[in-house]
């Protein structure tokens, strides 16, 4: 009675053949940059003239932030996002410190 070959087996055997070298996609030719972001690349309307940054902070400070934005609402009685209550903390921040403050124009 022969047995079939497990699949591990299987893997093991194509694996050991060797493999032919990818090909090496072709250059791109280049021209003058008309603009910062490189070609293919997509920037959404909402990310474009921003930085992301990322902060390592106990999650009191993550759930208290997610209730606000999610109970606070603005003059149009939609949610204010989160990044715009960051904003407005940074600039009570910068006030406190006798920083000039950003206005949302100026982002």
């Amino acid at each position: 009675m022969s047995r079939k070959p497990s699949l591990l087996a299987t893997a093991i055997k194509t694996t050991e053949q060797p493999a032919s070298a990818p090909e090496a996609p072709p250059e791109p030719q280049r021209s003058a940059p008309s603009s910062p972001q490189p070609a293919g690349s997509y920037v959404a309307p909402s990310r474009a003239n921003k930085l992301g940054r990322t902060h390592f902070l106990p999650p009191a400070y993550w759930e208290t932030l997610d209730e606000i934005s999610f109970r606070s609402r603005d003059e149009k009685g939609k949610r204010i996002p989160k990044e715009r209550l960051v904003g407005e903390a940074l600039n009570l921040l910068f006030a406190k410190y006798n920083y000039p403050v950003v206005r949302e124009g100026d982002e």
